[in-house]
């Protein structure tokens, strides 16, 4: 099969990799500091490298970079096991492969090293990746994958589409991927679809000469406005699809589902089409709590840096409360609860006291938010159920749709209590044998 090569000072990794790759036939070769894995590599010339992070002496990153400068055939795939955004984003600049995020995952790892072994028969580049403007945050697996998508859409001036409720960080993420792209030191400017004027839209596209631009909101952007943007791009020298780079690159936002604005005649499918090449989705924050921490330590240094203080962190209490809320306006909130708290604490450590009525709505969704989510509920199922119901004519339309919302409460119901019934019952109004019922449970 391959020579394979495990860069980790780890004993027990190291064992455990030698032992996974010999199962799956390769060779293994280990090293655990960055000065071994050169001079193997030098010796043995493998096909792919797993290089750890942390280790004594030279760091993975920095022993990434000489590797790949002396030997550019060679794939290295870099192990962390604080997969960050920035961690990604210099493993990328520097050339890697691929990075994963111990503990490791067979399967994850199975399929990292058959695509790296088929992309030796062709030629695969990296991303030639800048910083970000400002840092992404966020351990969580949903998190490691949108790092990924990043780094595939740093690589490739291809048109995304990036989709998440209100506060998840879109922008953000937009901005990250046009800072890392080939096309960074040019002009980047957002279009907010819902605010501006049909014939504003045009005219800010049309005085890009080149760089990004991010359509944010693009769900609102009227029908006719569709219709004028999908011919200037085909006009721009009728590269701006995804067939090639364009003079300008189209990178769009929404908190919407556009396939049901497409099937409802709102929204143009052939923009969708080219806005869709690759679709990045953001989970909310309460289905990745476990981002919450380092979000709280990440804006709580921010703060200090900006308002001039020396806070240490929050108290155990104030971060229990926190990982609790249901935090319906997503880390845009959650930066907001702790500037207010920064500004008004007279100690060094943020307590509940600090944070007020800031979080007096509890872990239930606003109002706003909760319409919205369960407009998309039901007009996805009916849209589902139309598609489905030639094939079951016996069924009611309306009573399965009924029953796909009230389940999709239920179940978001659980998942802000953290699976606590009596609290989901009483969040929605209901007696406990109700919720059972509906949740199948």
């Amino acid at each position: 099969m391959a020579d394979i090569l495990v860069v980790d000072d780890d004993q027990s990794v190291a064992t455990a990799f030698e032992r996974f790759l010999r199962h799956e036939g390769h060779t293994c070769l280990l090293a655990s500091n960055a000065e071994d894995a050169l001079r193997m590599v030098g010796e043995r010339r493998p096909a792919l490298a797993f290089m750890d992070v942390r280790m004594p002496g030279v760091d993975g990153l920095q022993a990434l970079a000489t590797l790949r400068s002396r030997y550019p055939d060679v794939y290295v795939v870099i192990m962390t096991a604080h997969g960050t955004s920035q961690t990604s984003i210099d493993a990328m600049r520097a050339g890697a492969f691929e990075y994963v995020t111990k503990p490791l995952d067979l399967d994850e790892l199975r399929g990292v090293i058959g695509h790296a072994l088929s992309a030796k028969a062709g030629t695969v580049e990296t991303a030639a990746v800048q910083h970000p403007r400002t840092a992404l945050v966020g351990d969580s697996q949903a998190m490691q994958e949108v790092y990924k998508l990043i780094g595939v859409l740093a690589a490739n001036d291809v048109p995304a589409l990036i989709v998440g409720e209100r506060g998840t960080g879109k922008e953000l993420v937009v901005a990250t991927i046009h800072d890392n792209s080939a096309r960074h030191d040019q002009p980047f400017v957002t279009v907010d679809c819902a605010t501006l004027a049909p014939d504003e839209v045009d005219a800010e596209i049309a005085r890009l000469e080149e760089g990004s631009v991010h359509l944010a909101a693009v769900h609102a952007l009227p029908r006719a406005a569709q219709v004028r943007l999908m011919r200037m791009l085909r006009d721009d020298t009728g590269r701006g699809t995804a067939r090639g780079p364009g003079r300008i690159r189209v990178l769009a936002s929404t908190d919407r589902e556009l396939a049901a604005a497409v099937d409802d005649g709102s929204f143009s499918l052939e923009l969708f089409e080219l806005l869709k090449v690759i679709t990045v989705r953001l989970k909310p924050l309460r289905e990745r709590r476990e981002d919450i921490p380092p979000l709280v330590r990440h804006f709580i240094q921010r703060f200090n840096d900006e308002l001039s203080r020396a806070f240490t962190g929050v108290d155990e209490a104030t971060m229990r409360r926190l990982s609790e809320y249901g935090w319906p306006g997503n880390a845009a909130e959650l930066e907001s609860v702790l500037k207010r708290a920064c500004i008004v604490a007279r100690g060094d450590v943020i307590t509940l006291n600090d944070l007020g009525d800031s979080l007096s709505g509890g872990r239930v969704l606003g109002r706003q938010a909760a319409e919205s989510a369960l407009e998309r509920a039901a007009r996805t199922a009916l849209h589902e159920r139309l598609v489905e119901q030639s094939a079951d004519g016996e069924s009611s339309l309306y009573h399965d749709i009924v029953s796909v919302v009230e389940t999709a409460l239920v179940d978001e119901a659980l998942t802000i209590t953290n699976g606590n019934q009596v609290k989901a019952s009483d969040l929605l109004g209901v007696n406990r044998a109700t919720l059972r019922k509906k949740a199948d449970l």
